[in-house]
């Protein structure tokens, strides 16, 4: 497995390792559920709810590493449970089947296999049969005993419902998840303090269990009102999770070093490295987490220093004690979830620090309220080491999940099981890709971006029948700037000779259709638009300052006006889509694209580079301008979601032609506070923390599948907002 840096990363590996060399059992595809267990002898139990959180782990392991054993392990133990359940996933537990749906979502986020996410609706629409009006609502935690309702079968369905309805978007999954939380908050939380109950009826006779004091329990409720304020915004979650928290520091740790109590074997074994699981989840959005991070990591160092086994990383039940000669499966788990939220939350706050003196969930959520004080925001308040490491997120986000071994460049649909046979190749795409991997290389000087865009190229030259030759003139448009900057990166010649190829036939395009301009494809000559002009402008303009051909430059200035005569509003600067269309000779006015307006503003800085006059940059400085009054909401400076497909790559690319406006008119601050203003509210709300995953709607969480274009629009604005400074 592969080992990745930091104290705590180094200990959960050394945990994992220690979870698969003494408890995994390739005979039955699933864990013992002790240690020594000679020839399986011990599995004489199917404990079910524990194989859900074995799962959960190997999914903590695999987006940690992103090593692939993990995810082989996750398919292996797939087929073991659901042999062992007789192939089936429901059984009688209700709690049971909630965590075993919450470790197939989480591995169907991580992977995109669509089997985990059918077992997880599958079990939805079972563990849904379990509420009932018994005690006023609530879901049982037996099928056999409907009546009695407690904390383990209602808090974890909260934080499943929550989940599903971020993940697919379905209101009823929202109603669930308000429906529950609101009865167990009710019911089985103390309102003096917040502390958490566990159940209530279990005799028949209607009381409460309130001397049932678990770590369990409130690890389950912290879990589900932090997953209630991630999906709603609503704060009072966030307080009640808080609340919580502190009600079981002072009712369940101890009150010197704030350890967690030994609450013996068995089930109780997985209870405190549950509660761990959901307070670090909740940390990542407590606006002062430093007392929370310090208690947790106290925890683990202390099972570290003196609850792990002499010959290895085997934990027991009581943190502050070696293991017996037996471990079970149960107390293990415990302890490799504590150190897996030990590492998640050392990798978390390096980032989320680095350089900067609050949380990034507060800041980010101050930033979100600023369109109604747009002066008081400023780039600096979110530093650039910060971009930094999350574009080197979005960087690896995009290789693990949509790389294609095979083809060697990108799949275009995140699960890839989406695509459609026969489904359009979106070439442009993958020039976009290239590009998102020069800006890496630019940022970072690290040459694996280097040695990335050098495979990436040769693969899409190769899948394109090796040639960058295409049907549409703007895809080689794309094609030949990506390549043109990679030459600039790296000096490669290849890119070079490739670019001035392309650019041989695009001009190729240009014809007298509509009073000249360069066509959109091949086989539509007179239909001219500004994805075809604009991008040709840009690229000439580029290639002279390279080659300080004159030509370049004419052909710049020429497709230039031809676009500023015919596709932009003289009164406005905001940019039209195109012209003819349908052969008639109309301009589609209600064409209304982020895109457009940005390949113009660049073509118009672009050209300011090479002649030095004014009017090329105040006409990107005017179309700028257009764009934000047109296109941007008026309090938020949010950008429109203008949907997936094609779209999906619009508003990335007008946030890179504005990143170089800056360059040129650094003045300009009301396009920067835009910048940031989208990549803050994309990474506070547009963006699933655990996937990396992005939604065409920067200010709501995405849905699967998501699409490479959607992604790369993600990516191009949080490189942005690294050199948005």
């Amino acid at each position: 497995m592969v080992t990745v840096s930091g104290v705590w990363t180094k200990r959960a590996d050394e945990a994992q390792r220690a979870l698969e060399q003494h408890f995994w059992n390739d005979s039955i595809r699933m864990y013992n559920i002790e240690t020594p267990c000679p020839d399986g002898a011990c599995n004489t139990i199917f404990h079910y709810w524990w194989m859900a959180h074995a799962a959960d782990v190997l999914v903590d392991g695999y987006l940690r590493t992103k090593d692939p054993v993990y995810a082989e392990r996750l398919e292996q133990l797939y087929e073991g449970v659901l042999r062992r359940n007789e192939g089936e996933w429901p059984n009688e537990l209700y709690d049971d089947m909630e965590w075993m749906a919450l470790a197939w979502l989480r591995a169907y986020e991580a992977t995109g296999q669509d089997k985990y996410k059918q077992a997880v609706l599958t079990l939805w629409e079972d563990i849904q049969h379990g509420w009932n009006d018994i005690q006023g609502g609530g879901i049982a935690w037996h099928k056999e005993q409907l009546g009695y309702k407690n904390t383990p079968a209602n808090a974890p369905a909260v934080i499943l419902a929550a989940r599903l309805y971020r993940a697919f978007g379905n209101p009823a999954d929202l109603e669930w998840a308000q429906r529950i939380y609101t009865w167990q908050k009710h019911s089985l939380v103390d309102p003096s303090t917040g502390f958490v109950w566990d159940g209530m009826n279990r005799i028949g006779d209607g009381a409460i269990d309130k001397d049932w004091k678990f770590t369990y329990c409130q690890g389950v409720f912290i879990g589900a009102a932090a997953e209630m304020h991630r999906t709603t915004g609503d704060s009072v979650y966030l307080a009640d999770s808080l609340r919580t928290f502190q009600a079981m520091h002072a009712e369940l740790a101890d009150a010197v070093d704030g350890l967690l109590p030994d609450e013996g074997s068995g089930d109780a074994g997985l209870f405190k490295g549950i509660l761990t699981r959901y307070v670090a989840e909740a940390i990542k959005l407590w606006p002062e987490r430093a007392d929370a991070t310090g208690w947790l990591e106290r925890n683990a160092g202390m099972l570290w220093e003196q609850g792990k086994a002499v010959d290895g990383a085997l934990f027991g039940t009581d943190w502050r004690q070696q293991p017996g000669s037996i471990t079970q499966l149960s107390s293990q788990l415990s302890g490799v979830m504590l150190l897996e939220c030990a590492a998640m939350l050392e990798a978390w706050t390096k980032e989320a620090d680095a350089g900067h003196g609050g949380t990034v969930d507060a800041d980010m959520q101050r930033a979100v309220t600023l369109g109604k004080d747009h002066d008081s925001v400023h780039s600096e308040e979110i530093p650039a080491t910060i971009w930094d490491a999350r574009a080197n997120r979005l960087q690896e986000t995009m290789y693990r999940n949509y790389w294609n071994r095979d083809s060697g460049i990108m799949d275009q649909w995140f699960p890839r099981e989406k695509a459609v046979a026969g489904e359009n190749f979106y070439y442009w795409w993958q020039a976009h890709v290239l590009d998102v991997l020069i800006d890496a290389y630019n940022r970072t000087g690290k040459p694996e971006y280097a040695s990335q865009m050098e495979s990436f190229s040769r693969s899409l030259y190769k899948y394109n029948g090796n040639t960058f030759i295409h049907h549409y003139y703007d895809d080689m448009e794309w094609t030949a700037l990506a390549l043109l900057r990679a030459h600039q990166a790296t000096g490669s010649l290849w890119y070079k000779e490739q670019a001035l190829a392309l650019w041989e036939d695009i001009k190729t395009a240009w014809n007298d259709h509509g009073g000249g301009g360069m066509a959109w494809k091949k086989d539509q000559l007179d239909y001219k638009n500004t994805p075809a002009n604009a991008p040709a402008a840009i690229l000439a303009a580029r290639l002279y300052l390279l080659e300080r051909n004159e030509e370049d430059l004419n052909w710049a200035k020429r497709v230039y006006e031809w676009n500023k005569s015919h596709l932009v509003d003289p009164k406005t600067g905001f940019v039209w889509d195109g012209m003819n269309r349908l052969g008639d000779g109309q301009i589609d006015y209600d064409w209304k694209f982020t895109y457009c307006q940005g390949v113009f503003l660049g073509a118009g800085v672009e050209l300011y580079r090479c002649t030095g006059e004014m009017h090329y940059l105040e006409d990107a400085k005017r179309t700028a301008g257009a764009c934000m009054m047109e296109l941007c909401d008026p309090e938020t400076l949010l950008l429109p979601d203008e949907g997936i497909d094609d779209t999906g790559l619009f508003k990335g690319i007008l946030i890179r032609y504005l990143r170089l406006l800056l360059e040129e008119a650094p003045e300009e601050e009301a396009v920067r506070r835009m910048i940031q203003l989208n990549a803050q509210t994309l990474w506070e709300r547009g963006i699933t923390w655990e996937t990396g995953l992005c939604s065409p709607a920067w200010d709501t969480l995405p849905v699967l599948p998501v699409q490479l274009s959607v992604q790369l629009s993600g990516m191009m604005l949080t490189e942005a907002a690294a050199l948005n400074k």
